[in-house]
């Protein structure tokens, strides 16, 4: 009898201990696969945003990227359309903490911020080399609403 109690108790225990089916990782949804090679003659290749999606002014995105220049650091870029200056969306240059060896995806957070993001229907990110902006890349074209 004593047995007994203790084979459910270790089973209770190791079925909480690995977190119960609805807490495992396999039960967690899938992370898309992007293909950030890019040449060096590219530069920058931004994956997501891909184009299409919609965001809200205030909402905190993942700009996916691969980078086959090296700089000192890159800007993060936010542009209402193609001929648009656009303005930064980090206070520094994002530094990738790896090479850029044209083969790895990097993620930059950024906050469409209210105060330097406004709603519009062509909004992209441009990923550039802070000291060499021609090698920059954009991404799709997306909306901002309020």
């Amino acid at each position: 009898m004593k047995f007994s109690h203790a084979l459910i108790l270790a089973s209770s225990l190791a079925f909480f201990a690995c977190g119960g089916d609805d807490d495992s990782p396999s039960a967690a949804p899938s992370t898309p696969t992007y293909d950030c090679s890019v040449s060096e003659a590219t530069g920058i290749k931004v994956v997501y945003p891909a184009g299409g999606e919609t965001f809200k002014i205030g909402e905190t995105i993942d700009v996916i990227f691969g980078v086959a220049v090296e700089d000192n650091g890159y800007r993060i870029i936010f542009k209402k359309n193609a001929s648009d200056q656009g303005i930064d969306l980090l206070d520094e240059p994002y530094d990738l903490n790896g090479s850029a060896d044209g083969k790895t995806c990097y993620t930059a957070k950024v906050k469409l911020d209210a105060e330097s993001v406004e709603a519009t229907m062509t909004g992209a990110i441009r990923v550039a080399p802070y000291n060499k902006q021609n090698k920059g890349n954009n991404s799709g074209l997306f909306i901002v609403k309020e």
